[in-house]
This record gives structure tokens, sequence and C-alpha cells, in this order.
């Protein structure tokens, strides 16, 4: 369509910051989390605590919210469970409204709209929803521009927020949509591409969808148009409008500018968008070659993803690139690296605490992938009695410091050092437990389904049953 700045010995501080070769445009931003001091006295670990360390794996296996994409027909499926079983976790679609150009949204289609959200959630996969009132199939196709009225793609708009709040779990990012040809934001019949409309499209947009969920924009001076200033670290994952607005490229890599996406200033759209990156929900698609073709060569594809942090790409197209990446070698890791890849590295913790006391400990991961999760995440320290089974799930007590936020565990930064600290159930029985770590899905509907939670990059240590990573290693209760 190398430096290693000096970190702060605080408790959940990151360690060290590596810097990658690419672009340093939001060098500062990264730097800034290491540096990220807590009003929490330094001490260091007792001595009574264990070092456990962890052997990284090279499997490439799904995990929410990240990867390549498949594409589905949302109102015409009946069992979306094989999107799964292909090793997809993410689905794009495209939501007709053809038909709604001249009216309001239907009851019929509303209710079929959310019945069908509802097979997403039982086939265990979330969707990447675009709103378009046409598809067209080339360029001299009659429909290539017809879309709605601003003020009834403004209605259309608010009809459906009751069913996208309510099923908002399942929708990992929604697409800007209803402007123009296939909902990409230009070429409009109604002038819905023109700069105040889009900005109030955005706004509605915004506004239909739950503070914890993104709205991707196709082009990055429509962001700039609206959010001058860079989204920069002390204001992302905030709930407010600009932290919640995503970039899609839907041309990647199809010549210099990506076909005008970054058009009118390259140089400084693409600085822009690198900035703001580490924090919004980035993916696409990548888009016919033209005589730029050595653009999506895998030096070009592997540098730019990470620069601008991708977390998605459409696994069917353009099956011209994706081909050439699997020739030159790139395509498995790129495989991995699409978001988040989340590695412990060691772990200190106690080997014996009393019950009603706070257990604590420390745990040091790294983020190899792209991109860090850019939805809300859990963050738990399962204890699991050894000899009955008994899971007690502890939310980890938030600290000041932004580390205990999965979404701060950003790539390019090194080991990231994550405090924990939370209190032993007085009704837990006396014995030896199993320490896991979870990372669930936060939204109710969800947070208990493994399918939902983060597997973490190690050996032997993902239960896809429970959905917890195994701290492999045990601490006993007394009194």
């Amino acid at each position: 369509m190398n430096r290693y700045p000096a970190c702060v010995l605080a408790i959940g501080c990151i360690l060290m910051i590596p810097i990658s070769s690419g672009s340093t445009d939001h060098l500062g931003e990264l730097a800034a989390v290491a540096t990220d001091r807590s009003p929490v006295p330094v001490r260091s670990a007792p001595s009574s605590k264990s070092i456990v360390s962890y052997l990284p794996t090279t499997a490439n296996f799904p995990n929410p919210e990240r990867g390549f994409h498949e594409n589905i027909e949302l109102m015409s499926g009946q069992d979306f469970s094989d999107v799964r079983r292909k090793g997809f976790t993410l689905a794009r679609t495209y939501i007709r409204l053809d038909e709604y150009r001249n009216r309001p949204l239907s009851p019929a289609f509303l209710s079929k709209l959310d019945r069908q959200l509802q097979l997403i959630r039982a086939a265990g996969i979330k969707v990447i929803p675009r709103f378009s009132y046409n598809f067209p199939n080339g360029s001299s196709d009659m429909d290539r521009s017809a879309d709605a009225s601003l003020n009834l793609t403004l209605s259309h708009i608010n009809q459906l927020k009751p069913l996208l709040q309510r099923n908002a779990d399942v929708i990992a990012v929604l697409q800007g949509g209803f402007i123009g040809a296939w909902g990409e934001w230009h070429s409009s019949a109604n002038g819905l591409d023109r700069p105040q409309s889009k900005a109030k499209i955005l706004t509605a947009l915004l506004a239909a969808m739950p503070s914890s969920r993104m709205v991707q924009i196709r082009y990055p001076n429509d962001i700039k148009a609206n959010y001058p200033q860079a989204l920069n670290i002390s204001n992302a994952f905030r709930g407010s409008r600009q932290a919640r607005v995503g970039f899609k490229n839907d041309c990647f890599l199809a010549n210099q500018s990506d076909a005008g996406t970054y058009a009118p200033d390259l140089p400084g759209l693409q600085s822009y968008v690198s900035k703001i990156a580490p924090f919004i929900a980035v993916g696409g698609e990548t888009c016919e070659a033209t005589p730029d073709r050595h653009r999506s060569d895998c030096p070009t594809a592997v540098s730019e993803l990470a620069r601008f942090h991708w977390s998605y790409l459409n696994a069917n197209f353009y099956a011209a690139d994706l081909d050439r990446w699997r020739q030159e070698g790139c395509y498995g890791d790129i495989s991995k690296k699409l978001g988040y890849r989340l590695q412990l590295v060691r772990s200190s913790f106690s080997s014996q605490v009393q019950r009603n006391r706070q257990l604590s400990g420390n745990v040091i991961v790294k983020n190899i992938g792209y991109a860090s999760p850019f939805n809300p995440r859990g963050l738990e320290l399962i204890l699991r009695h050894q000899q009955t089974g008994k899971v007690y799930r502890l939310p980890i007590l938030k600290a000041l410091s932004r580390t205990q936020d999965p979404r701060f565990w950003l790539p390019q930064v090194g080991e990231i050092s994550v405090d924990i600290r939370t209190k032993v159930p007085q009704a837990a029985p006396l014995g030896a437990y199993e320490l896991l770590l979870n990372l669930p899905d936060p939204m109710p509907k969800l947070a208990n389904r493994p399918e939902y939670s983060i597997r973490l990059a190690n050996e032997q240590t993902w239960e896809a049953k429970t959905g917890f990573n195994s701290l492999k290693r045990t601490v006993q209760v007394t009194k």
C-alpha cells in the first residue's frame, strides 16, 4: 500500500542501552526510560536471593497482537479458527459499507457485525478492521472514489460506537478507513480527504473506541497536521488522543517515498514517524514494486522495520516482495521480530517467604523484536503449589518506574530490570510453590485465556495450557 549511557541503579531501571546502527531520531526518548528515576531507595539484592539464568530460543511462534497477519472476510465467515491453526494471531478485514453511502447503517447489519466479532473471540484471535465504502479493482473502477457525505460518515461512526466499545477486546487496532478508495484516506468523491474533514473523522473514530485502543492513520502528514509536536515517552500510552493515533503504511518499500506515503516532506516525515513509532501501533503491507524495486531487498526491509518499529505485516501482499525476502533469507527473522520478542535473561528471588508478607524479587528481560506491545498488558507473578496445583495469580504492585508496564519494554535498549513486589495471601497453604510469570490480556473476557497471554522467547519455559512462563524456581511459603 554505540553508545552505552550509564544506568542509574534504582529499582526497575534499564541496566544498559545499546543503540542500533539505524536511525538515531528517537534515541533520546529511549534513553529517557533508562534514566527514569523512581523515588525508591537504592538497595542491593539480599544475599539470601538466588539467581537463575535462562536460555533464549530461536523458535518461531505466534504471540498476541503481532506478526504477519491473515486476511479474512469478517461479514461472510462462519468460523475463523483456521487463522490460528495457520499460525496467525491477527487477521485484517475490510468491512464494506457500499450500500450505506446514502442511508444509516441498518440494525440487521450492526447485529450481524456484533455476532461476527463474537466468532473472532471464540477463535482466539484479534482483528484489524477497516470500514470502507468501496473496494476498487482497478484505476478505471467507477466506484473508486465513492464514499458517503461527511455528516453521514460521522453518523455511521456514531452508530458503530457501542459495538466497537463492546468488542474492543478483540480489536487489536482500528484502521482509519471510511475515506475514499479502499478507505485509504485519498480519492474521496465527497471531499472527505480534505484536511478539515479528515480531522473530524479522526476525532470521531478516537471517540468511538475506548481509551485503551488506537486508530491507525494512512499518511504521516495527517498525523503531524493534528499533532505537530511529536509524541514522546512522557505522554505515551496515557490514553490521550495523540497517544492513540497509530500509523499504517500500505505501500511499504514501493519506492523512495513509499508511493507518496511520506509526501510532501520525505526526510521530515520519516524523522517524525521514527520519533513517535516506539509508542504507537505501526503496521501495513508492501506494495507493487516500481523501478526503485531495490528498496524491497532484505537489508532495506530489515532496517526500516526496526527504525519504524513495525508490529504487523500482511502475509499475502505484495507477493513479489515477500518472495524476495524468502529468497534472500530474511523472511524468517522478520516473522520472529515483527512486534515484540521478549526474553527472560535472569531472575532473583528469596528462597522462602512468610504468609501475608511481601514477596520481592527481580526479573531481567530483553526485547529483541522491532516494537513493544502497543496495547495494555497485564503482569502477574504466579504461585503454584507443587503438591496440590493450587494457583495464586498475584498482580505486580505498581512501582513508580515505567518498567513494570510491558509497553515500555522497548527494543534497542538492552536489558530491562523489572522489580517484583507482591503480597503472599494469608490463606495460601504452607509448602513449596513454583514461580511463573504471566503477561495476560487485561480485558475481562480474555484475561484467563492462554492464547491471549504473551509467550517469552526462552527454552522450556512456556506452558501452552496455562499461558504461564516458568521462572524455573520455587519458593517455600512458611508461617
